[in-house]
């Protein structure tokens, strides 16, 4: 009965998510009409004045770019798409923001820093050999990007739905300790509260070829 309220409550979540960003995609396109009447401006201002209105212009372009990449920040629930959203953010405040070397300075350096970030990290992929530890409430094509899986996602919405399914067609019940096969990957239930399933752990099985 919890399971299925949290598969409902992720499902809203999700739901929500969605209509947040079309609001979103409607304020970028709705902004966007604004950009033709910058010609305009531009075209009747003092040629010692255009740089401000440039600037503007910039600025209200790159809110723009910010804005969509937001909507697939919410759509996609990567990492990955998180350090994007931040690129764009600093460049944003480096071209239209800085007043001095010292602010470009800090610029470079938080855009290395994330550069870094992807580099060593490789956001969205934090599988490692030993497994991958998520909440059960995660959405199964979420886990499938994180640990480098293919776990149906008709088994269910939820790493944790799908767990329930397959005990359920195994004539088991979840348990600590249970482990289960799908596709290429073994599940393997970490902690539970009551009959509710918490932390679960995906590890990719690995091919034959792999291990010669």
């Amino acid at each position: 009965m919890r399971g299925n309220i949290s598969e409902k409550i992720v499902k809203g979540v999700f739901v929500l998510e969605a209509a947040l960003a079309l609001f979103i995609i409607a304020g970028v396109v709705t902004g966007s009409v604004d950009l033709f009447r910058y010609f305009k401006i531009i075209y009747s201002t003092p040629p010692l004045q255009t740089f401000y209105v440039l600037q503007t212009f910039l600025g209200h372009t790159l809110t723009l770019v910010i804005g969509l990449e937001l909507v697939i920040m919410l759509v996609r629930h990567t990492p990955s798409s998180v350090i994007e959203v931040l690129l764009y953010a600093i460049a944003r405040k480096m071209i239209i923001e800085a007043k001095n070397m010292l602010d470009i300075l800090l610029g470079i350096l938080a855009i290395a820093g994330l550069f870094a970030i992807n580099k060593v990290f490789t956001p969205g992929k934090f599988f490692v050999q030993e497994g991958t530890v998520v909440n059960s409430a995660m959405l199964t094509r979420e886990v499938n990007e994180l640990a480098d899986v293919n776990i149906p996602e008709d088994l269910g919405n939820t790493i944790g739905g799908v767990i329930a399914r397959l005990c359920m067609e195994h004539g088991e019940k979840p348990a600590i300790g249970t482990m289960l096969r799908v596709a290429d990957a073994d599940i393997s239930i970490l902690s539970m509260e009551d009959e509710l399933i918490k932390k679960v752990k995906i590890t990719k099985t690995r091919k034959k070829d792999d291990m010669l």
